[in-house]
């Protein structure tokens, strides 16, 4: 387990953890970010990520997938 901004691009990751306030983590719930979602980078650039899951992407800064951790 690690944390997402370690993740490489193109794979799929199962996220495991997510350690953040509980109301950023409601929204991201209610996005379908939970732990037990398959995720996939899709791009990389400066720290800051990409991520799809199932037919949506989303922009996550680099502060914020510090605190998600994917395995």
């Amino acid at each position: 387990m690690f944390p997402l901004t370690l993740a490489r691009t193109g794979e799929k990751w199962i996220i495991r953890k997510i350690k953040i306030e509980h109301e950023i983590k409601k929204r991201f719930k209610e996005l379908g970010f939970c732990e037990g979602t398959q995720i996939t980078v899709t791009q990389a650039e400066h720290g800051n990520l990409i991520i799809k899951n199932k037919d949506s992407s989303y922009a996550i800064d680099k502060d914020f997938a510090q605190h998600i951790f994917v395995g």
